[in-house]
């Protein structure tokens, strides 16, 4: 007879995972890592990953020269810009921004009303996010939603002081990101992104991704 020894780590993930099961916790989706949309063969498509103990989030995945279909809107990268900028505040880590010294990240954006009521897309800043890796080379992202106090100017006009967007209309603008000088070599290097969620939404289990790296 052969005896296993559980250890309590290996114990409980069998539980959770016996437990999402039980609750029928799942997505018809596949996983991101089985798609191969999280992984370097980097393909676009829908795909879940688990968050938190009993739920999954849908990722919407598409290339940067695509359009990406969020249920609310469409979304599109036009172009990107980048100046140098002075950062302040109590955020500013001195190690991350030396002498105070930042870049200002903007990204062109397309916004299609997709919806039968007029938009309000990223009125309350939690609506789009740039998602850097830490290093060149690394797995691990960080996403930013608001800008640090600065001296410099965002590019204008600014996509979250648009106007709402009509029923099927469409709007341009521009999100602007503060981003260490460290991030330059990072911009268009896996996994960097742009996240989009749905407006007004904040507890739903969806994030849109605009790829910067492929």
């Amino acid at each position: 007879m052969v005896c296993f020894v559980l250890t309590p780590l290996l114990a409980v993930a069998l539980i959770l995972a016996a437990a999402r099961g039980w609750l029928h916790i799942s997505s018809p989706l596949p996983s991101c890592a089985a798609a191969q949309i999280s992984t370097p063969a980097g393909r676009e498509g829908k795909c879940a990953r688990i968050s938190g103990l009993f739920s999954t989030t849908t990722y919407n995945v598409v290339d940067r020269d695509r359009t990406l279909q969020t249920p609310e809107y469409q979304a599109r990268l036009l172009g990107t810009a980048i100046a140098p900028t002075r950062v302040h505040g109590p955020f500013a880590d001195t190690s991350e921004y030396p002498n105070h010294r930042g870049l200002l990240v903007s990204l062109e954006i397309e916004i299609v009303n997709t919806t039968d009521q007029p938009l309000a897309f990223d009125s309350t800043g939690k609506d789009i996010e740039l998602a850097l890796p830490r290093s060149p080379g690394s797995e691990v992202d960080m996403a930013v939603e608001a800008m640090l106090s600065s001296q410099g100017k965002p590019t204008q006009p600014s996509l979250a002081q648009r106007a709402s967007i009509p029923a099927h209309g469409a709007t341009t603008g521009w999100a602007t990101f503060v981003e260490p000088p460290s991030s330059l070599p990072v911009l268009s290097a896996r996994p960097a992104d742009i996240d989009f969620y749905r407006v007004n939404k904040p507890g739903a289990r969806y994030v849109g991704q605009i790829r910067l790296w492929k």
